[in-house]
């Protein structure tokens, strides 16, 4: 239902449609799928707006330039999904594709690195190294990632401190981000399932940069 939604609404971001009527959309056309309801409140942010990595949707118009994130999911049987991407309206700078990539390469990093037995912080550290290794250094102000399932934030979590180990058939997200405050964020946010010898990534949405 999430991959969906987002395939859905890349046709109907477009500047001067605001943060909150995209994610209104979003919202219905994921509940006319089926959906029971939502994850969480839904994140649409836009522009300065997206440097805020719980940022709340308003009435700021999308622009030309602009990044939008969207951080949203479903909920079905009682489970809970969780997935972000960020997309470029209209055009896209140097600076805005250099942290896009950045944010990319470690969450696919990261990811290659999950399996069951490995230790929530040292994932962490995976894609923290990655960032601040480009310059990004206090710019990923929150966890790798948490278990996901009838609550939308389930133990263990991935942040720098959780020395738990993964374990054989969690959900797990896998959500780095880059925030400029007061210019722009990238956050890319994936679900997967942990294995023996490796995991499994549940969200299936094209994770390259796009531009609309």
């Amino acid at each position: 239902l999430t991959d969906d939604t987002f395939t859905y609404i890349l046709d109907r971001i477009q500047p001067g449609r605001t943060e909150k009527d995209v994610m209104l959309d979003m919202e219905f056309y994921m509940r006319r799928l089926g959906s029971e309801g939502v994850s969480f409140d839904f994140i649409v942010v836009s522009g300065k707006n997206s440097s805020l990595p719980h940022g709340v949707p308003g009435d700021r118009p999308i622009e030309k330039g602009d990044f939008v994130t969207m951080d949203f999911g479903a909920v079905c049987g009682g489970y809970r999904s969780d997935m972000t991407r960020t997309v470029a309206v209209g055009s896209v700078s140097d600076e805005q594709r250099t942290v896009y990539n950045t944010v990319l390469k470690a969450q696919l990093a990261t990811i290659q690195a999950m399996k069951a037995g490995e230790i929530c912080c040292d994932m962490d550290k995976v894609a923290r190294d990655i960032i601040y290794g480009a310059g990004y250094e206090g710019c990923f102000g929150h966890g790798l990632g948490h278990s996901v399932g009838i609550a939308i934030h389930e133990m263990p979590v991935c942040n720098p401190h959780c020395s738990e180990k993964l374990e054989s058939g969690m959900i797990m997200t896998v959500e780095p981000g880059i925030y400029l405050e007061n210019k722009f964020g990238v956050r890319i946010e994936d679900m997967v399932f942990i294995r023996e010898d490796g995991c499994d990534v549940l969200t299936k949405s094209e994770k390259n940069l796009i531009v609309l």
